[in-house]
């Protein structure tokens, strides 16, 4: 039974991944010619009702909610069109000048700056770090008495996330540890998102 569940749960893991490549592609499709059309965002709403998968699935719940913000007195003002461009290069990472290059982490995420404590805390890292490799930060973190897991879990009380991002978010997958923190989150679990900036601005200096 354990391995049905688990095979059933691989395959909701690949759809939404899926997805999420497919609304990156049409994110970049729509605002390829530089311009955001009534029809487009009315699409683009149909798409994610017909996707429920990737409609709730950070970043598509977020997406989702601006169109149908933008969409709910069945007007849409240019400040409401240019709000949901800005949003959706922020989901594809960037102007479309940018994009070739970009590896940068998508600015979607809903990042924190709390008062981050050493030593005793609980930390997890994703994706590749501007400090230097993930295990120099990782024994960074060590050296300050806390700990560094390589999962997110509800011990958990920093995900930080690597400036350079990831090649998984070119392709779709905005990794594991980042959807499984936003879950939490959002049952309620105490997990700050913290961009690596942050953190390394936060490190103890030594005299």
């Amino acid at each position: 039974m354990s391995n049905f569940f688990a095979r059933q749960g691989g395959a909701y893991i690949n759809e939404v991944n899926r997805g999420l490549g497919a609304l990156l592609g049409i994110a970049t499709g729509v605002l390829a010619d530089g311009q955001l059309s009534d029809a487009e965002i009315r699409f683009l709403d149909d798409w994610l009702k017909n996707n429920s998968a990737i409609a709730t699935t950070w970043p598509g719940d977020v997406i989702h909610a601006r169109i149908k913000s933008v969409l709910a007195d069945g007007r849409i003002s240019e400040d409401e069109r240019a709000h949901l461009v800005t949003s959706l290069q922020q989901l594809v990472g960037g102007t479309l000048a940018e994009l070739a290059a970009s590896t940068h982490v998508t600015q979607l995420l809903p990042y924190e700056e709390p008062a981050i404590s050493y030593p005793n805390s609980t930390f997890c890292l994703t994706g590749d770090f501007v400090f230097g490799p993930r295990n120099i930060c990782a024994q960074t973190i060590s050296g300050l008495g806390s700990i560094v897991k390589s999962g997110v879990s509800k011990r958990i009380q920093y995900l930080i996330v690597g400036g350079l991002g990831s090649d998984e978010w070119k392709h779709g997958s905005f990794g594991t540890k980042v959807e499984k923190a936003m879950e939490l989150k959002n049952s309620g679990a105490c997990i700050a998102i913290v961009h690596e900036d942050y953190w390394a601005n936060c490190l103890p200096r030594s005299n």
